[in-house]
């Protein structure tokens, strides 16, 4: 049977919600291959406190235009200004000569780049990093879209991270690439957010009673602390360790199950998906990658209106992103305009085949 319902926030199993306690566990140095890692709450965190360690505080940063806008808020938090570089529309890899051109223009100390939705947007521009570096710019790649994904990001100067978009843990984020950094120093002096944990330990249990019960009245009690949370790490004055309780979820999760789950439901999609309207972005799966979602675009404005059908039969599925105001605010709109008609249609771990099949139907079935 079919999940009663697709996306939303991930929740915590039974077993994990009982195993919840505040014991702290040693965090582990080493992760998915990278060494030296730094675990903070929350990939905002982990931007703050390289920009802060790096010595680059109201500095110049290059940040693509198709980015979250909490990308530009930790920038902000560090009193940095931002600007912002294109990407191209087919298949959203940078626009290197109007990159290299702002470079030119602003002389950032921080370029920040991001491979999206588990694919290697940036295997051209990689190859240019030590060009850049030459210049006196820091390159920090954010590896959250392609945390399972074999790409090789280690010649950035700097690695962040959020790992809450791939699996059921509360909070989470990392660093890798800080040269002369005390990481026990950071552990001892930043605190956990026990408020963040505790928030999701009690969301996760009302949404598990609601998936097995359909009782519609507990997503007004769920949603709310949900919610609450993104307030919290929209915080960016509060930068934490991460929680023993998330670290204790990650070192003992199955990613190859997640990758093979994540690969199955894209591969379905891939080869099902049959609506004129929608163009899918990546329409062939790699060896190397795990998707994040299935990207496609929405043709003649319809965008909105398909997440609506979609919503409908319970099927969330998010836009990433909206376009941040201060990227509309600054970049001619014919650079942008292709982000309105993006939609991300979810294919995670939590979900099989049967799933699936319920979300290529209603988007084969819709017309508008």
């Amino acid at each position: 049977m079919p999940c009663i319902e697709m996306g939303g926030n991930f929740c915590l199993t039974s077993r994990q919600i009982d195993s919840f306690s505040h014991d702290h566990i040693p965090y582990s140095r080493d992760f998915m291959g990278w060494d030296h890692v730094v675990f903070t709450h929350s990939g905002r965190s982990a931007i703050i406190t390289a920009v802060r360690h790096l010595g680059l505080e109201g500095c110049e940063v290059l940040v693509p235009t198709f980015s979250c806008q909490s990308i530009t808020a930790s920038f902000l938090a560090c009193n940095c200004k931002v600007n912002y570089y294109p990407i191209n529309r087919d298949d959203l890899t940078v626009k290197e000569p109007e990159l290299f051109r702002s470079i030119d223009e602003c002389r950032p100390k921080i370029l920040y780049t991001c491979p999206l939705f588990g694919f290697d947007t940036l295997s051209s521009l990689r190859n240019r990093y030590g060009e850049i570096q030459a210049q006196g710019v820091k390159v920090m790649e954010d590896v959250t879209h392609s945390l399972l994904s074999d790409i090789d990001s280690r010649g950035a100067d700097v690695v962040v991270c959020s790992l809450r978009k791939w699996l059921e843990i509360p909070d989470g984020g990392f660093i890798w690439g800080l040269k002369d950094f005390d990481i026990d120093q950071f552990y001892q002096s930043y605190p956990e957010d026990i408020d963040i944990v505790k928030n999701f330990v009690e969301a996760s249990m009302l949404k598990l009673e609601y998936l097995t019960t359909g009782n519609d009245g507990l997503k007004q009690v769920f949603l709310p602390l949900f919610y609450k949370n993104n307030e919290l790490f929209n915080d960016t004055s509060h930068n934490c360790r991460m929680s023993s309780f998330s670290h204790n979820i990650l070192v003992h999760a199955d990613f190859m199950q997640v990758r093979e789950k994540r690969r199955n439901n894209y591969h379905y999609l891939l080869t099902h998906l049959d609506n004129p309207l929608v163009e899918i972005i990546y329409n062939s799966l790699p060896e190397y990658a795990v998707p994040l979602y299935l990207q496609i675009y929405v043709h003649n404005g319809q965008r909105d209106a398909l997440q609506q059908a979609l919503i409908k039969e319970r099927l969330y599925c998010p836009i990433i992103w909206h376009t941040p105001q201060p990227v509309v605010a600054k970049c001619p709109e014919e650079t942008i305009r292709f982000h309105e008609d993006m939609l991300s249609l979810v294919i995670d771990q939590r979900y099989d085949i049967e799933d699936m099949e319920h979300l290529a139907q209603t988007i084969n079935g819709f017309a508008h």
